[in-house]
């Protein structure tokens, strides 16, 4: 590892029930280089710190710091945010995997930037894109979900995973990139337009109904 150079990462605080925190990576896709994984690892050494967890987000948790500790640890790792930035979460794709019918890294990368540019919005917007209908990038429970097929890519608009968990709406289907694209900045902008404070897609699409918000997306 000596050849490798340790790189910083962006973190957000996240307090925990019996005073310790945990440090949110914020990565993209999941993905960790090598020096942000020596980082890590140096870190976990010098605090003496035993859990890095997995989040569904594709994300990662260095759990377990005690809080007069956090500030060092923080400056040890890199620097903290408030809230993390947007993140989609992803499969391997057609690239990669055996079950894929479209590369879904790229298209992840095309939706993240969507949901950027698009914003503030009236709450939080989870994304996800899959590369077929099996759905690993949990496409189905995201307010914008990619899903996809053969000839094409499925759109849907306000899926939640929460307490109110259910499918989002199927607003494209067998579209192009180009044309899902244009359907996932059509869906942001009448959330953003439409959505009340601190109220997911999935809330808003309850409050107006399935047919209103599909008859506005048209």
């Amino acid at each position: 590892m000596n050849n490798i150079v340790a790189e910083p990462i962006m973190v957000m605080p996240v307090e925990r029930k019996d005073g310790t925190y945990a440090l949110r990576l914020c990565l993209n896709q999941g993905q960790l280089t090598a020096g942000m994984m020596k980082t890590v690892m140096e870190t976990m050494v010098k605090f003496n710190l035993t859990s890095l967890r997995a989040t569904t987000g594709q994300r990662m948790n260095l759990e377990g710091i005690p809080k007069d500790k956090l500030g060092e640890v923080i400056e040890s790792i890199g620097t903290a945010v408030e809230k993390a930035p947007p993140g989609v979460s992803v499969c391997t794709g057609a690239g990669i995997c055996k079950y894929g019918v479209q590369e879904s890294r790229s298209m992840g990368d095309k939706v993240l930037a969507a949901v950027k540019q698009n914003g503030p919005y009236p709450f939080k917007v989870k994304s996800g894109v899959s590369g077929c209908k099996i759905s690993c990038g949990l496409s189905f429970v995201r307010d914008i979900g990619l899903v996809g097929t053969p000839k094409g890519w499925d759109v849907h608009f306000g899926g939640a995973a929460t307490k109110n968990a259910g499918l989002g709406v199927q607003i494209g289907t067998k579209v192009s990139e180009e044309e899902a694209l244009d359907l996932v900045g059509k869906a942001l902008r009448f959330y953003k337009e439409n959505g009340r404070k601190r109220e997911r897609t999935s809330g808003m699409l309850r409050r107006l109904g399935a047919d209103a918000v599909l008859e506005a997306l048209k």
